[in-house]
């Protein structure tokens, strides 16, 4: 009777060891579903060819400001911003040597719309698909951008004449493009919020893209390749380029995401 109890309880514990590999080999292989629909939910909550297009948009309407008016005879250059001193911001492009007097109030206007309608997007879309991207810390962090570029040269000139230089560099400023940076950076933001490599490396092209716009004179190299490009549009090139940079990958962005989208939702269909 001892041996027969020793006999099932020795026959018990090798069912058990034999039962125990295949509940784990279960347990990974749900793990692995899940982790699996983790990821397609993740790709479907990818919404990012909005801003891109969006921003891209708002900087090929830019390009009107950037024309320069050489007078037909000499006399003298005048860089008077007119307005308010809120809108003397040197960040959005009033520096005013080669840009006209009203691209500050299109930026401002142009950063706080592009900002808005991002966070709008990005609620709508999250709504829609069950997954939302923080897209509010992206409108925060946009609008603190925006507040910082009104604000630091304000300060700097009731400071002293010459402290803005010790803020930033005036070759950055001088050709109006530094709201190029600044959504650059807000672009870095929505990568992280996204958790998207692809938008991080969107946002770092475009961020070097914008720093070259705004240090560079990109019509250089055009003169180079044999390219008559008139005076009064030689500031183009650092404002088509970057717009071309954010309309392409949105485009990609868009039929990237779209032929994930079916995928997805069949696997969250299947997972249900």
């Amino acid at each position: 009777m001892s041996d027969e109890n020793g006999r099932d309880a020795a026959g018990g514990s090798e069912a058990g060891g034999q039962a125990d590999p295949r509940e784990r080999a279960e347990a990974a292989a749900l793990l692995g579903e899940v982790r699996a629909v983790r990821r397609a939910a993740r790709r479907a909550r990818h919404a990012y060819w909005f801003p891109l297009v969006l921003f891209g948009l708002l900087t090929a309407a830019s390009v009107p400001l950037y024309v320069q008016r050489i007078p037909t005879r000499s006399g003298v250059w005048y860089t008077r911003v007119v307005g308010p001193a809120f809108v003397h911001a040197t960040y959005l492009g009033s520096f005013g040597l080669l840009t006209s007097v009203w691209t500050p109030y299109y930026w401002l206007a142009a950063l706080l719309i592009g900002a808005g309608a991002t966070a709008g997007w990005y609620r709508w879309r999250g709504n829609r698909v069950g997954l939302r991207t923080p897209a509010r810390g992206y409108a925060i962090t946009a609008l603190v951008l925006v507040v910082l570029a009104i604000l630091v040269p304000v300060i700097a000139r009731s400071v002293g004449r010459g402290a803005l230089f010790t803020v930033m560099p005036g070759d950055l400023v001088i050709r109006g493009t530094f709201p190029f940076v600044l959504i650059a950076a807000g672009l870095c933001f929505l990568a992280w919020a996204e958790r998207s490599i692809a938008l991080a490396m969107i946002a770092a092209v475009y961020l070097a893209l914008s720093l070259v716009a705004s240090l560079y004179d990109i019509v250089n190299v055009f003169y180079r390749l044999g390219w008559d490009v008139s005076a009064s549009a030689s500031q183009l090139p650092n404002v088509v380029l970057p717009a071309l940079v954010l309309l392409f990958s949105g485009a990609g962005a868009w039929v990237v995401q779209r032929r994930r989208r079916a995928p997805a939702g069949a696997a969250a269909t299947g997972a249900s």
